[in-house]
């Protein structure tokens, strides 16, 4: 596996677990970081043994946004390469072709907010904080990211005031699909992400093409696309396999599904 030098990267379980690791920056994002994401999310994209990739930084904090020493000690071309390499990180992140989940413990202020909310799924440590705090350095943040996860007056309020909110107000408000107990994101952010990749590379890409494109379509053509992508999949060697396990779980009471459900 690559080394990289503020980036840990391992895959356990068909999850790519990919770990921001500038402590000294509290992970915040400058050129190199930006860039091994990047090719650490290229590595896993036609990689079968990743179907979910976990997005972490510690207990503690997941990312302090962006390198404000690099904007403020660029100007002129620079400073548009960087910007540049910025919206391919966010597009490699918002688009990617695999299921996504946030876990974020402490402050996540602006574009760490913004990364979160680029992934399809965030959890969130009891500590956490979520701020659009962009606007308090006069730029702006990344507003359809808000939109996407929320409603659009609270988007708006935290886009215009930059203010942060908690890990209880995020997830009441739709940033935030489950809070966790201090200490134990990792744990929580990995069992789901588990959840989701055990299904397989085949079917989790599947399952997120659907995701990013039927929520564009208008009613009747997301659920006529959304017919031939379940055409498609039944005449697929994986579904002849998983049809046939399922029945038998269901005829021995073993459902997965109600496993999870009773133990929730």
């Amino acid at each position: 596996m690559t080394e990289y030098r503020y980036l840990l990267t391992s895959v356990a379980n068909g999850v790519g677990i990919l770990q921001l690791n500038h402590p000294e920056k509290r992970n915040a994002l400058g050129w190199e970081l930006h860039e091994e994401i990047i090719a650490a999310l290229d590595a896993w994209a036609e990689d079968d043994d990743v179907a979910c990739v976990l997005f972490i930084g510690t207990e503690e904090y997941f990312c302090a946004g962006w390198a404000l020493d690099v904007l403020q000690d660029t100007s002129g071309d620079a400073r548009t390469r960087f910007t540049d390499l910025a919206l391919k990180l966010m597009l490699a992140i918002y688009d990617y072709r695999k299921p996504t989940v946030a876990a974020v413990a402490g402050v996540a202020p602006g574009y760490g907010m913004d990364v979160a909310n680029m992934c399809d799924i965030t959890i969130a440590s009891e500590n956490a904080a979520f701020g659009s705090t962009q606007v308090k350095y006069a730029m702006n943040g990344f507003y359809h990211g808000i939109l996407r996860k929320t409603n659009t007056q609270r988007a708006r309020r935290m886009f215009f005031t930059g203010d942060p909110i908690d890990a209880q107000e995020a997830q009441r408000c739709g940033l935030v699909d489950e809070v966790v107990p201090v200490g134990t994101l990792r744990e929580s952010a990995l069992r789901l992400a588990e959840q989701i990749a055990e299904h397989g590379a085949e079917l989790t890409t599947v399952l997120k093409e659907v995701a990013l494109r039927a929520s564009n379509m208008d009613h009747i053509g997301a659920t006529a696309y959304e017919l031939r992508v379940t055409h498609d999949l039944l005449q697929r060697g994986l579904f002849t396999r998983r049809i046939a396990e399922g029945l038998d779980r269901l005829k021995s009471g073993t459902s997965k599904a109600t496993e999870r459900l009773a133990n929730s």
